[in-house]
């Protein structure tokens, strides 16, 4: 049962008519609906929960009635104090008590790309019933409803407008309550209105500084949480495929881009400043007493939040002091942003998720953002990562049941990476997109990123090449007839060519990458690294040695230094420069050369290095 309901009915007998079978409940309801509108009510007797009426009042909103009021009587001024409900809050015991951070990073730039959202203007908003005075608070938390209307409605964004309509002038608030919608066919559709939006730039909810609208879709629980409704009643019906693909489009994106873990329960500050513990991502009887988002639906969250984790990666808790940091806006929408990022059209339509790819990654970093080396990171063939520097700890493959890893790699943006199993399975973290695997194709040999971040090859160690995201196909050593073992690949910048080191020393160039010498009688081959123009590499072997081909610059290496390794070299990373790089040997202990940050070593801590990547911030 909503909470702003509880004005109107009585919630004990809503409450034990949805218990009983929703008579009561149903007769109370039905005649809430606004006659005409494409998608009817349930007839009375049809199952109806405590939750049914939440078309007809969703949530709290952040701009009041009250406010509104008080805005039309001092001819359109804002009122000097407004609050984010209009009803006193209820008491709430601090939990954990734990103080919530005042500044809160930019969003992910290597956040999970967009979904095709339909803004205001494609589902026919009408702008001037909603109020010019807007809220804007860190996302911290991501609470899921249903509408309670009727399932698979013939026109969708007619609901859409309907919502509208009643929140703004039945309910009194200041806009749609919920930040999107999504209707039985997977459209999205954008909801409370937060800015104006370039045309290559992601229907985000956003201010031009990354901190989402405030929104009236729980009570006590706007501020810094985003509301996505699913058009329909999941008491009665079940979501379709199409709209849960989208959900879990939607949510991956924003988990990535607020940097939320999916699977954690983080601490969370009200506006009042009571504190509370939920999950992350939550139905919204998990933050009032309400059925919503319906049995069905809510059934659905755990394998929800498995998935969304796995396409966005793992995060570390964040508690926002949501009080001190809210921030109102008055007058006209913002302009678009100058440098958007996550672009996906402003007003697309509505599309079919489950004939879009069903995952999807970042987009390339702003100027200057996300490019600063500030780590290193090493993965251990048992699935756990160490972090040298100043990377977050994103999480381990090994929390998915990965305890073979085999490679670990990065974009040219961003903390995030991904790691490969010996199974072909691959695990992305730090925001990163999942873009598909190689697993039950035989055994994995190497991983390599293309410079967007937006996708990967899997080299399988028959010399096979499974591509994923925006990285090109150009042949492999398998399907060429090449024979041999695979090691490493490395791609070109562009995605466009890659370069695969054999076991026997040689090195195939496919696509773009040119055909380069290799090295002579200095070791067995480990590495391969490529430039950052794609027309060179560096070589490594497991004596230490940097062999360097094409216009890649030699800065030197282990055998040349007076650095001895009782252990053989593994890895080699290169800058972005392509002025220096790092040698890894097989307990992890480094050697920086050129420009190359030299970060603590992991040698004596008894781990097998199995991977590395580098870390920008």
């Amino acid at each position: 049962m909503c909470d702003a309901c509880e004005r109107v009915f009585n919630r004990r007998s809503l409450i034990r008519g949805a218990v009983l079978g929703g008579g009561a409940l149903a007769a109370a309801g039905a005649g809430l609906w606004v006659p005409g509108l494409s998608a009817q009510p349930a007839k009375a007797g049809e199952s109806m929960d405590g939750s049914t009426l939440e078309r007809a009042a969703m949530a709290e909103d952040a701009a009041s009635a009250a406010a509104r009021q008080a805005q039309r009587s001092t001819g359109g001024a804002a009122p000097a104090v407004e609050t984010a409900s209009s009803a006193t809050p209820s008491a709430t015991h601090a939990v954990g008590g734990v103080a919530g951070v005042r500044r809160v990073d930019p969003p992910n730039v290597n956040a999970v790309k967009a979904p095709p959202i339909a803004a205001r203007a494609a589902w026919g908003a009408d702008e001037t019933i909603r109020l010019d005075k807007r809220a804007y608070a860190p996302v911290r938390k991501l609470i899921i409803h249903h509408s309670a209307s009727a399932n698979r409605p013939a026109s969708p964004a007619d609901v859409v407008r309907f919502i509208q309509r009643y929140h703004t002038k039945d309910r009194g608030f200041s806009d749609t309550g919920y930040n999107y919608l999504i209707d039985h066919n997977g459209g999205i559709y954008e909801g409370r209105a937060a800015r104006k939006y370039g045309s290559a730039e992601a229907v985000s909810n956003e201010d031009n500084n990354g901190w989402g609208v405030v929104g009236a879709h729980a009570k006590g629980n706007n501020a810094g949480t985003c509301g996505i409704c699913l058009i329909g009643n999941f008491d009665d019906g079940s979501p379709t495929d199409a709209s849960i693909a989208s959900l879990v489009w939607l949510l991956a994106y924003k988990a990535s881009r607020y940097r939320i873990d999916a699977n954690g329960s983080d601490e969370y500050i009200d506006l009042y400043g009571n504190h509370r513990i939920y999950p992350n991502i939550a139905g919204h009887r998990q933050v009032g007493s309400t059925a919503c988002p319906g049995k069905r639906l809510y059934a659905l969250l755990p394998t929800i939040r498995d998935e969304v984790a796995r396409r966005s990666g793992q995060w570390d808790p964040l508690t926002v002091d949501v009080p001190k940091v809210l921030r109102w806006e008055v007058g006209t929408l913002r302009s678009p942003t100058s440098a958007p990022a996550n672009p996906t059209p402003a007003n697309p339509t509505p599309v079919n998720p489950t004939t879009a790819p069903s995952t999807t990654g970042s987009g390339p970093a702003s100027s200057g953002t996300g490019t600063t080396l500030i780590g290193v990171r090493v993965a251990s063939a048992n699935g756990r990562i160490y972090t040298a520097g100043k990377g977050a700890a994103h999480g381990n493959p090994s929390a998915s049941g990965a305890t073979d890893v085999i490679a670990l790699t990065n974009a040219a943006s961003g903390d995030g990476y991904w790691a490969l199993d010996r199974a072909g399975v691959v695990t992305a973290f730090g925001g990163l997109g999942h873009f598909g695997d190689a697993a039950g194709k035989g055994e994995a040999a190497d991983l390599a990123a293309t410079a967007t971040g937006n996708g990967y090859w899997v080299l399988m160690a028959d010399g096979g090449i499974y591509p994923f995201g925006d990285a090109g196909y150009a042949s492999s050593p398998k399907r060429a007839g090449l024979g041999g073992s695979a090691l490493k690949i490395a791609g070109r910048p562009k995605g466009d060519g890659y370069w695969v080191l054999m076991a026997d020393g040689s090195v195939r160039a496919f696509g773009a990458a040119p055909k380069l010498a290799t090295p002579v009688g200095v070791g067995i081959c480990v590495d391969i690294a490529p430039t950052p123009t794609g027309k060179g590499y560096w070589i490594l072997t497991d004596t230490g040695a940097v062999a360097a081909f094409g216009d890649a610059a030699d800065k030197g290496d282990q055998i040349r230094s007076s650095v001895k390794w009782s252990k053989r070299a593994t890895h080699l990373l290169a800058t972005s420069s392509g002025a220096g790089y790092l040698i890894i040997n097989a307990e992890g202990s480094m050697l920086a050369f050129g420009d190359a940050t030299l970060y603590p070593s992991f040698g004596g801590s008894g781990i097998r290095a199995s991977g590395a990547a580098l870390a920008f911030g």
